[in-house]
This record gives C-alpha cells, sequence and structure tokens, in this order.
C-alpha cells in the first residue's frame, strides 16, 4: 500500500466524506458547521449549512444526503434541492445526545452511534437504527464515546469503535436488526482512540486512530500495519476511484482529504430502499 497523498486541502475540520451518485466528493466541516461540495475541478463550494456540528454523511439511493448532527443532537435529511429538514431527533421520548456516525443496515434502515459527552467515566452512549418511516429503536446503550460503525460483508455483525475505552467492538446483527452477543474485537493497548471504520474486500478492518494514523487489522483482530497521517488526526474515511480501490482519509488537523491506493477493492457499502 502507498503511502497518504494529499487530494485536497482547505477545509476545516473535515470530518465525514461520501460520494453522491455522480461521483462527486462531499465533505462536512464539522467546526464550520456545513457540508462542501467538491466540484470537477476540485474546488470546494458550499452544498448547505447545519448549524451544528455535522459529523458523519451518507447518501441513499435517491441521493438524498443523511447527516449525523452531534451539535444538534438530531440526524438531518438534505434533499436534492437543499431543503434542509430533522429526520430523527429522539427515540420513545429519549432525545438524542449527539448522533456520531450512520450508515445503511442490509435491510435500508439507518445505523447510527449516539455519542453525545459520553465517557468512560460515563458510559450513555447509543446505537439505534430509523427505518424509512422515522420510527427510531434502541439497539445498544451503555457505550462510552461510540463513533465509527461498520457491518460485516455477510451482515452478520456490526462493529463499532469505543472510543471512550480505547478499543473495537463487535455485536452480532440479527435479520430483525437486533444486536446481541457484545464482544470485545479489538483492544488497544496505547495511542488515541479509534474514529472511522471501513472493511475491504478481503475483510480487512481500516481504522482512523487520532494521534496515530490509519490501522489495518485482520479478521482476526491483528494489527497488520498503522499507517502515518500528517497532522495524525484522521477522522472520516470513503472507497472511491473507478475500482472502488481508493481510499479518502480526512485530516482534521491539517484540513486536508488525503488518497491512498489500495490492494484490494473496499467492501461495497449497504443502502437498501430509501425512496423518500
Amino acid at each position: 500500500m502507498r503511502s497518504p497523498q494529499l487530494y485536497l486541502q482547505g477545509f476545516n475540520s473535515p470530518g465525514g466524506l461520501a460520494f453522491d451518485m455522480d461521483d462527486q466528493l462531499f465533505v462536512a466541516e464539522t467546526r464550520h458547521g456545513r457540508i462542501q461540495r467538491v466540484g470537477p475541478l476540485g474546488k470546494p463550494t458550499s452544498f448547505a449549512s447545519t448549524g451544528g456540528r455535522p459529523c458523519s454523511i451518507v447518501f441513499d439511493d435517491s441521493n438524498d444526503l443523511f447527516v449525523a448532527e452531534r451539535g444538534r443532537r438530531h440526524l438531518l435529511l438534505i434533499s436534492q434541492d437543499e431543503a434542509v429538514e430533522v429526520y430523527a431527533h429522539q427515540c420513545k421520548g429519549k432525545r438524542f445526545i449527539g448522533p456520531q456516525d450512520l450508515g445503511f443496515g442490509p435491510g435500508g434502515d439507518l445505523i447510527f452511534t449516539d455519542a453525545g459527552d459520553s465517557s468512560r467515566a460515563h458510559p450513555c452512549g447509543s446505537i439505534y437504527s430509523v427505518d424509512i418511516d422515522g420510527e427510531v429503536k434502541q439497539l445498544a446503550d451503555g457505550l462510552a464515546g461510540p463513533a465509527g460503525l461498520v457491518i460485516s460483508e455477510d451482515a452478520s455483525t456490526l462493529y463499532v469503535a469505543e472510543a471512550g475505552e480505547n478499543r473495537i467492538l463487535s455485536m452480532s446483527l440479527g435479520p430483525d436488526g437486533a444486536l446481541a452477543d457484545r464482544q470485545v474485537f479489538i483492544q488497544f493497548a496505547e495511542g488515541g482512540p479509534p474514529h472511522a471504520l471501513l472493511f475491504d474486500a478481503e475483510g480487512r478492518l481500516y481504522i482512523t486512530r487520532g494521534g496515530e494514523g490509519l490501522s489495518i487489522a485482520d479478521a482476526d483482530g491483528r494489527i497488520l500495519q498503522t499507517i502515518p497521517f500528517p497532522g495524525d488526526e484522521p477522522t472520516g474515511m470513503i472507497f472511491g476511484g473507478a475500482e472502488f480501490d481508493e481510499l479518502f482519509v480526512a485530516e482534521a488537523r491539517t484540513g486536508g482529504i488525503y488518497r491512498l491506493q489500495l490492494d484490494a477493492p473496499g467492501q461495497r457499502p449497504f443502502s437498501g430502499p430509501r425512496s423518500i
């Protein structure tokens, strides 16, 4: 694997990354409270303002954008006409404390982490799902700073970065979307906390870690290598390229987006029917 190469720069604390159906790159600028769209010549332009701290973004198959808005404590839906609306903000009367990361499950529901100010001393973070009708279910609780999440290619297991405990958890994912059998998949003995998670097509887990860079683990949780990044604060990442074998990583400290050429393509994300 080659070293990371600077792809774009000039962002203010970039976090989540997403490609739309036209392969345009979108960047969540956490500190500016906005989503930037990168044009064909590599110039970013403002797409939408969220008014808070957008952390993670994902497009559905209708090319609508969903945002984990930590600062405003809810999920946003930004449609193609750039209208911004609150998609979900509570579960059975309980307000979210600060959504952090999100992605689609195999059945088309959004699954997201809700971290807020949860920590090792105050493990109040949760994992939720929300369906196409906006119904929210709590799937797990008692987590210390849940951050990135990813689902295995066979849809049997969900992995979540528990930043407050400096570890990666695994949970079995049932056909009904329920989570069970919570286990520690990787416990980091030292170094910064994990952030975003992705699998490649070979089953290797990619983990961005504050102060460390990009760690790559095998199917048994053994760290194969850790790649340093300028600034040492990689956050969100996404696969892209014509062969889906390029990894794009946001780095908050330098405000840059970096690109790595991989020796295997990324695992294709779940999407599901979500026409809204």
